[in-house]
C-alpha cells in the first residue's frame, strides 16, 4: 500500500466489505483533529527512551465524573513519567487509606470498593514504570495487596487458577457463565497486550458471563506479575503459550471443549491469531487492533513504547529488540486462520497501524471474517462497546 494513505482516512467498511479511502499527504501521519501542527509538538522530547516521540498515552482528562481522576489530571505534568507515577500514587494512597477506615465505618462491601479504586490507581502507577525502577515490584506488591484485601472482604467472582509453563506457573482468574448447574459453557480467553495487568477489578468479564460465555484472564508471558516477577518473557510463538491455557480449559468439568474462543488486544491483536493458527481446538478470534506484523505495526509506529517491548521479550537494547521483533510475524501463516475472525481497529489509532489489521483481514482468506472500526487504541466508541461480546455470543451459540 505504501505511505501514500493516511492514517485517519485510510478505509472505510460497509456490510459489503471493505473499501479503499486513499488520501495523498504527508509522511508525518500522527495528527489530532484541528491541530495540524500538534506533531511537531508530540513527537518531540528529545533523550526520551524510544526515540524522542512523547508517550501520548500518559494524560489524564481534567473533566469527568471521577473526582479523583480529576484532580490527578489538574496536578500532573503531561507526559512526565516521574509526575505520572506521583500522581496516581498518591491517589492510590487516599483511596487505600479511606478503604481502610470504612472497614469500621461502613461495612466490608463499601471497604472493598475503595480497595479495589486503590487497586486501579496503582496499576496505573506502576505501569510506566521501566523494568530497573526500584519502585516497580513494590508497586506491584502494593496493588495486589490492595486487590487480595477487597476480595477477602467480599466473596470474588472468579476462581484464582495455576497454569503450568515451562517449569513455573503462570496466574490467572476463571469467571463461570451465568449458566445452569452442572452445564458445560464456552469461554473466552483473553490475550492482553504489553500493558496488560491481570489484577484489575473483574475486567471485560461481566459482559460474557451476562450472555452464557466463561472467561478467563491470565499474566501471560511478558505480562504483569510473570514479567515482574518471575522474569517470563513473551516470544513471538504465542501458539505454545496458547496450548497450555487450552489444556488447562478443556480438564475442566464446566467448559465445553467444542467452544473455546479468544479475544486479543493491542499486542494481543498478534499473539490470538496466532494462536488460532496453532491450534484448531479455538473457535472464534477477535481482536482489537489487530495487528500483521508487530515490528512495523507497533515497534516502529511506536517509538515510545519500544523500551516497554525490548523488556517484555527480554531483549539485551533496543537493536537487539527490533531484530527479534521481525519474528513477531503472521506472514506465510495468516491463511491458515479457519475459524470465524473478527477485526477490531481504529482508523486514528496512534499506537498500532491499522493497516495491519486490514493487512491481517486480507491474508486469512480461510477464514469467515470481518471488520470493525472504533475498537483500537484511540478509545472503544460507545456503540460498540458489547459488539465483541455480542459477536462471541454468535460464533459460541449462546445468542
Amino acid at each position: 500500500m505504501g505511505n501514500e494513505f493516511t492514517r485517519r482516512n485510510l478505509f472505510k467498511v460497509t456490510g459489503a466489505g471493505i473499501m479503499m479511502a486513499p488520501l495523498l499527504v504527508k509522511q508525518a501521519l500522527a495528527q489530532v483533529p484541528g491541530q495540524e501542527d500538534l506533531e511537531k509538538v508530540l513527537f518531540s522530547g528529545p533523550g526520551l527512551a524510544g526515540g524522542g516521540q512523547l508517550e501520548v498515552r500518559m494524560v489524564e482528562k481534567a473533566e469527568g465524573s471521577d473526582p479523583d481522576v480529576v484532580e490527578i489530571a489538574r496536578r500532573m505534568r503531561p507526559y512526565d513519567p516521574e509526575s505520572w507515577y506521583v500522581e496516581h500514587k498518591r491517589m492510590a494512597e487516599k483511596n487505600e487509606e479511606l478503604a481502610a477506615r470504612f472497614e469500621t465505618e461502613r461495612g466490608r462491601e463499601t471497604a472493598s470498593e475503595y480497595y479495589l479504586r486503590a487497586v486501579s490507581f496503582w496499576r496505573s502507577a506502576l505501569t510506566y514504570l521501566p523494568e530497573k525502577d526500584p519502585r516497580t515490584v513494590p508497586a506491584y506488591n502494593r496493588m495486589k495487596g490492595n486487590f487480595d484485601k477487597a476480595w477477602k472482604l467480599v466473596p470474588p467472582g472468579f476462581e484464582k487458577v495455576e497454569i503450568p509453563w515451562e517449569g513455573k506457573t503462570l496466574e490467572g482468574q476463571f469467571y463461570p457463565a451465568r449458566a445452569p448447574q452442572g452445564k458445560k459453557a464456552p469461554v473466552v480467553f483473553n490475550f492482553s497486550g504489553a500493558d496488560g495487568i491481570l489484577i484489575r477489578g473483574e475486567g471485560g468479564a461481566g459482559q460474557y458471563r451476562a450472555r452464557g460465555i466463561s472467561y478467563l484472564d491470565m499474566d501471560g508471558p511478558g505480562q504483569g506479575g510473570t514479567l515482574r516477577l518471575k522474569n517470563i518473557y513473551a516470544a513471538p510463538d504465542s501458539e505454545r503459550y496458547g496450548k497450555a491455557v487450552l489444556d488447562y480449559l478443556v480438564s475442566r468439568p464446566d467448559v465445553d471443549p467444542n467452544r473455546i474462543g479468544i479475544h486479543g488486544s493491542s499486542m494481543g491483536g498478534y499473539s490470538a491469531p496466532r494462536c488460532v493458527i496453532g491450534d484448531k481446538r479455538f473457535k472464534a478470534c477477535a481482536v482489537r487492533s489487530g495487528a500483521y506484523s508487530l515490528q512495523q505495526d507497533l515497534y516502529d509506529y511506536y517509538p515510545p513504547i519500544q523500551e516497554r517491548i525490548r523488556w517484555l521479550i527480554g531483549a539485551k537494547d533496543l537493536k537487539d529488540a527490533r531484530a527479534k521483533m521481525a519474528e513477531f510475524t503472521l506472514e506465510g501463516r495468516a491463511q491458515q486462520i479457519e475459524c470465524p475472525l473478527l477485526v477490531g481497529y481504529s482508523n486514528d489509532d496512534r499506537i498500532m497501524d491499522p493497516r495491519g489489521a486490514l493487512k491481517l483481514y486480507e491474508k486469512a482468506v480461510n477464514a469467515k471474517r470481518q471488520m470493525i472500526n472504533g475498537t483500537g487504541h484511540s478509545g472503544l466508541k460507545f456503540e460498540l462497546r458489547t459488539f465483541v461480546a455480542d459477536w462471541f455470543a454468535k460464533e459460541l451459540g449462546t445468542a
